[in-house]
C-alpha cells in the first residue's frame, strides 16, 4: 500500500510533464498530409475531439491532484480548492508556454475550457466524496486516505 500511496502522490507531477511535453509538440506537416488522405468529415470529428481534450485533460489533472492529497488525509475544502487552484495555474501556465511553441498560441477559450473540466471533475470529486456515502467512487477516493492501524501514518 506505501508503493501505491507514494506513486498517488508522484503521479501529478509526472501528468505534469505529459502535458508539458504534449503541448510543445505541433507539426504543421503532419496535419497538412491528413487532409489529403481523410474526408474532411474525419477531420473535423478529429479537430472536435482534440478541443474536448481540454476538458478531459484538465479535470483528470484535478482528479490526480485530488488523488495526491487524499493520501496526506481526508478531503476538505481547503485541498478542493488548493486542486482547483493549481490545476487552472497550470493550465494557465501551459498556454503561456504555447506562446513560445511554434505553430501554438495562447488560447482564452482554452482557458476557459480548462475552467470547465476542473469545475465538472471537482463537482462529481465532492459530490460522490462528502454527499453519496454509498458511491463506489466516493468509497476508492476514501480509501486511499485509510490508515493500516498497526502502522504509522504516510
Amino acid at each position: 500500500m506505501v508503493i501505491i500511496r507514494c506513486f498517488l502522490l508522484i503521479l501529478p507531477f509526472l501528468y505534469m510533464g505529459f502535458i508539458w511535453l504534449q503541448s510543445s509538440h505541433f507539426n504543421l506537416e503532419s496535419v497538412s498530409a491528413l487532409s489529403s488522405l481523410l474526408d474532411m468529415r474525419v477531420i473535423l470529428l478529429i479537430g472536435i475531439l482534440l478541443e474536448l481534450a481540454h476538458f478531459f485533460e484538465f479535470g483528470l489533472f484535478y482528479l490526480l491532484l485530488i488523488m495526491s492529497f487524499l493520501t496526506l488525509g481526508k478531503l476538505n475544502n481547503t485541498k478542493e480548492i488548493l486542486a482547483a487552484s493549481l490545476a487552472l495555474a497550470y493550465g494557465l501556465i501551459d498556454e503561456i508556454h504555447q506562446i513560445y511553441v511554434p505553430f501554438r498560441s495562447f488560447s482564452y477559450f482554452d482557458l476557459f475550457k480548462n475552467c470547465i473540466g476542473v469545475w465538472v471533475v471537482s463537482y462529481i470529486v465532492h459530490r460522490c466524496y462528502f454527499i453519496r456515502k454509498n458511491s463506489r467512487f466516493g468509497a476508492v477516493l476514501r480509501k486511499i486516505t485509510k490508515q493500516d492501524k498497526n502502522k504509522a501514518a504516510f
